[in-house]
């Protein structure tokens, strides 16, 4: 039995997160939700931000087949898109009808979400709570939507507006105006626009408060024009992407430089010569992708950057998605403040060792690194290691680029096994909480150098996906270690038993196992882990697992935090289950599982996002869905698969299945990394 008081004080103690969350209010749900275990969530949870006091879409899809969880009461955001391909997104809701959701504060709306925001502005009295509003990737249709929007009086109640995220292009088309009128000051303290409504709101002092901003500038005319704004002198944080023209040539799905475009760089120039960013503290620049490589501005622009001063003053940087290299990046680390900065993130801007040789001394306040999907090698990993001094690091990103093992080809930053034992034994890592390595051609020594009780004291994430290897007959786990990612990792039955027999692990919450090669002996393996009671997080995405491994590990009951529980498989699965024999009962059995809030099951087609089957043949998936006794989750998905995305089954290639050579693609795509890595060494980074 589970001391329910005891095991909300222990996730109300914990770090917050989405997760945390979700699992403290179905173990809320199983003690009945009585009113003083309630009320001290609720004074609790005021500590928390309330962007991970989030309901997530399958508290959506349970409240449209009519099931309201008590942990609406404790939610201040919603997440309205599943990450599940092949499942409907459940109707907007609507507060006039569903009290439950009036004390939402933040609203992310998605992409393509007009008639999302439609419904906000249409139904805004009834979210009395809201604060904070997000969307993106508006056409012109919502021209009038944004007007209204524009004029609504609720708006004044905003704390945060974002239209357009610097992620954003404008390739396919340009984004309405939005344009308050004037004489209304707006309460805004974040603001995510294009560059000419921001300027609107600047220059009419709609917007006095104002400290943060997201904007997306179009060309050198709307540089000069946000430059000119003196109110920007206020901004303490900044985010800004420069789309003012587009280069779509590349060569296909290899590495490559990417694309510098001349009119980013002017603009940027045009920006960054003008702009009064005296206050600025954190900034962001930001490209867009292009097959394996990137689009944006380039070392005209960055230069710019740097002559304008701002760089020394910050505390944050972040460059993403740039086609800058390593001697634009080493004017820039250069021109940093060593004792000033916390925060530094240079992805996927085509660094080098060449980069990483250009830190050097002290930074005695930077707690957070991210160097993820660039091209250093191990050379590069050891001198961050050892050949400079980071006191302060807690987070450290030094991942490739990895997605679906059929049907990416993921982007590895070689740095090795050589670059992962340097950084288990670094001085720089004694104070290490988050260490991110995944698609690096990290082996089983270099995580078996990772696991070692004497280092990485502290370390409560460890990300290693995306590298096939086995588990360390003698990994034991890190005392502190709340989630660890092994998806893609290549590992069978033999690896799962060593990892459940590699002792205690006292602090594990979360694990994930997708994309392996886990069968009923793994998931027999799994159930009798000492582990397993305590995790809330188990993901077993696309494995082999039989009908006695899936009975076995349901039947065992010892999963009594778990909140998700994600079986599907793809297509392209050689041991995919029939469309028309049915998962055993126990998996859905609501006492196998009793903390669940999400089920995901059957077969999907994750390239083109369609669902094959349920799980179940039709005429059962019908009755379940309409079942009184059915548990809630299993309602919620059944009642939820997206009919235009129903595909054909086809009997099982086992050619098509990425396991058939994992480790011989992996192999080749750390050669290419490699050999990469050294062209750009060679041509001096560029």
């Amino acid at each position: 039995m589970i001391d329910h008081a005891a095991e909300i004080d222990r996730l109300l103690d914990g770090p917050p997160g989405k997760l945390a969350f979700r699992a403290l209010c179905a173990v809320l749900r199983r003690a009945g939700s009585p009113a003083s275990l309630t009320e001290r969530c609720e004074r609790r949870l005021a500590a928390w931000p309330d962007e991970v006091r989030e309901a997530p879409w399958s508290w959506l899809a349970a409240l449209a087949a009519g099931h309201s969880r008590p942990g609406w009461r404790l939610a201040r955001s919603i997440a309205f898109r599943s990450a599940n391909c092949g499942t409907a997104d459940p109707p907007f809701p609507d507060p006039r009808n569903h009290p439950e959701i009036r004390g939402i504060s933040t609203l992310d709306l998605g992409s393509f979400a007009g008639d999302r925001l439609a419904a906000v502005v249409r139904d805004w009295p009834h979210w009395p709570d809201l604060r904070s509003l997000r969307t993106g990737w508006l056409s012109p249709l919502e021209a009038e939507l944004l007007a209204d929007l524009a004029n609504a009086p609720e708006l004044a109640r905003l704390g945060s507006l974002s239209l357009i995220g610097v992620g954003e292009d404008l390739f396919h088309f340009d984004r309405p105006p939005f344009r308050p009128p004037a004489g209304r000051p707006l309460r805004l303290r974040h603001a995510g626009l294009r560059a000419p409504d921001l300027v609107h709101l600047l220059r009419s002092g709609l917007v006095p408060d104002l400290r943060s901003a997201d904007v997306i500038v179009g060309n050198a005319g709307e540089a000069r024009d946000l430059a000119a704004c003196p109110e920007l002198a206020r901004l303490d944080r900044l985010a800004i992407g420069f789309r003012c023209g587009h280069n779509r040539r590349h060569p296909g799905w290899t590495p490559f430089f990417g694309n510098v475009v001349e009119e980013d760089d002017e603009a940027c120039e045009a920006f960054f010569a003008g702009a009064d960013l005296t206050a600025v503290k954190a900034l962001a620049i930001q490209g867009i992708p292009l097959g394996l490589g990137r689009e944006g501005l380039g070392a005209r622009g960055m230069a710019a950057v740097v002559a304008c001063g701002v760089l020394p003053r910050l505390t944050e940087l972040t460059l993403t998605l740039l086609p800058l290299g390593d001697g634009p990046l080493a004017r820039v680390v250069a021109a940093l403040d060593h004792d000033r900065v916390e925060k530094l993130a240079l992805t996927d801007v085509v660094a080098t060792d060449l980069t990483a040789a250009a830190f050097a001394g002290t930074f005695p306040r930077l707690k957070h690194l991210d160097l993820s999907r660039n091209y250093l090698t191990e050379t590069g990993a050891r001198h961050l290691a050892a050949g400079v001094r980071l006191p302060a690091l807690e987070h450290l990103d030094l991942s490739g680029k990895s997605g679906s093992p059929y049907y990416a080809r993921p982007a590895v930053q070689p740095i090795g096994d050589a670059g992962a034992e340097a950084w288990a034994v670094s001085p720089n890592a004694v104070n290490l909480t988050s260490l991110k390595l995944s698609a690096t051609g990290v082996g089983s020594k270099g995580l078996g150098a990772l696991l070692r009780p004497e280092h990485l004291r502290h370390l409560a994430g460890l990300d290693v996906s995306g590298n096939p290897l086995s588990w360390p007959d003698d990994g034991p786990f890190p005392p502190d270690l709340r989630t660890l990612d092994l998806a893609a990792c290549g590992l069978g039955d033999g690896d799962v038993r060593a990892l459940t027999a590699s002792g205690p692990a006292p602090a594990l919450t979360g694990i994930s196992l997708a994309y392996n090669t886990v069968g009923s002996a793994g998931a027999k393996a799994l159930a009798s882990w000492s582990a397993l009671p305590r995790l809330s997080e188990l993901n077993l995405h696309d494995n082999v697992i039989g009908d006695d491994g899936l009975a076995g590990l349901a039947a065992s009951q010892a999963a009594q935090l778990l909140v998700e529980l994600d079986l599907e498989q793809d297509c392209w699965n050689a041991a995919r289950r029939p469309s028309g024999v049915p998962l055993p009962p126990e998996v859905v059995d609501p006492a196998s599982f009793p903390n669940l809030d999400a089920l995901f099951l059957g077969v999907v087609d994750e390239y083109h996002g369609a669902r094959l089957s349920s799980g179940f043949p039709p005429a059962v998936q019908a009755e379940l869905a309409a079942s009184d006794t059915a548990r809630p989750e299993l309602v919620a998905f059944l009642t939820h698969l997206d009919p235009d995305a129903e595909g054909s089954d086809f009997p099982p290639d086992p050619s098509h299945d990425f396991r058939s050579r994992v480790a011989a693609r992996h192999a080749e795509c750390v050669a290419g990394a490699r050999e990469f890595a050294r062209e750009l060494r060679d041509g001096g980074g560029s």
